[in-house]
């Protein structure tokens, strides 16, 4: 078992490396001991800390969790700490700069060398300029024009008008990937689903209004009653006993208003007729003819 260290041989390793022992007694390695560093640093230190070689923290500009060395940091620079606690290293702590500006700022954004935003004083400013500068030349190379004036990080939104006038937000990764105005976008994709080349392309069919007999109530719930009021899909991949049901036009003209022409679905059949509609037209013209003529194993 190791033997206690007494308080002499304490004090006398303080002493060896020209520190004073403030403290009187000596209880455990874990007890926090007051001492006055060779420069007149005072601070606190254990036993423990000490023999694995810590010694004045303002010395080894090492910062501890002490609101005296944090002040004593601020005002080396110019800087008067208002804050008069410290909790930890996300804290706000409130200041006045040299110029007189009053900020906030944690103690983990100062020790990473990041100083009063008023002032713009900071290690890694120069290098946002030229980051900017960069970021307006990639914008101009494509007609955008870029009207934010500062720039912080990749996550900013910065504010740019595109070559067809349109103003938004925009952060420099996304941009950086390929992303560009969203407006422009919606533009073209407008422009690729109603074009006459588009497979789906129906000369603007689903556009046109329905037939009169349509707004008749009673004419669709006929339509339901007389195919049982269920989905006649006998393909139907759902359960759709608990889907609303639908009169499906089966050559997709809403104009054909026939009751020959009309079927009764699920809605999960009739979203499913919107894809390959000349196989659904097939398939449901036989299913009605099944139908009218009772062949077994249809509905």
């Amino acid at each position: 078992m190791a033997k206690k260290l007494t308080y002499k041989f304490v004090k006398e390793q303080f002493e060896r490396e020209g520190y004073k022992l403030l403290s009187n007694v000596y209880e455990n390695n874990r007890q926090k001991l007051d001492y006055i560093c060779p420069k007149g640093h005072k601070h606190k230190i254990s036993w423990s800390n000490w023999g694995k070689g810590a010694r004045c923290p303002y010395c080894a500009n090492c910062p501890p969790v002490n609101i005296s060395f944090i002040r004593f940091e601020f005002e080396r620079e110019g800087y008067t700490l208002l804050t008069t606690k410290y909790k930890n290293a996300f804290q706000k702590l409130k200041y006045v700069c040299p110029k007189g500006h009053n900020g906030t700022i944690t103690w983990c954004n100062w020790k990473q060398r990041r100083r009063c935003f008023q002032c713009g004083v900071s290690v890694g400013s120069s290098k946002r300029r030229l980051m900017l500068d960069m970021i307006r030349k990639s914008f101009s190379d494509e007609n955008y024009l870029l009207l934010s004036v500062k720039y912080k990080n990749t996550k900013q939104k910065l504010e740019y008008v595109c070559p067809k006038g349109h103003k938004h937000l925009m952060r420099w990764d996304h941009f950086n990937n390929g992303h560009r105005c969203p407006t422009c976008a919606g533009i073209k994709q407008s422009i690729k689903y109603s074009a006459e080349n588009n497979p789906a392309w129906k000369g603007g069919i689903s556009c046109e209004p329905y037939c009169d007999v349509w707004l008749d109530k009673e004419f669709k719930q006929s339509i339901k009653d007389r195919d049982g009021n269920i989905c006649l899909n006998p393909d139907c991949r759902k359960n759709c006993d608990h889907l609303p049901l639908h009169i499906h036009h089966i050559d997709d003209n809403k104009k054909n208003c026939v009751p020959s022409n009309l079927i009764t679905v699920c809605n999960s059949c009739n979203q499913r007729a919107k894809k390959d509609r000349e196989w659904h037209t097939a398939w449901y013209n036989t299913i009605m003819y099944r139908r009218k003529t009772n062949v077994i194993g249809f509905k």
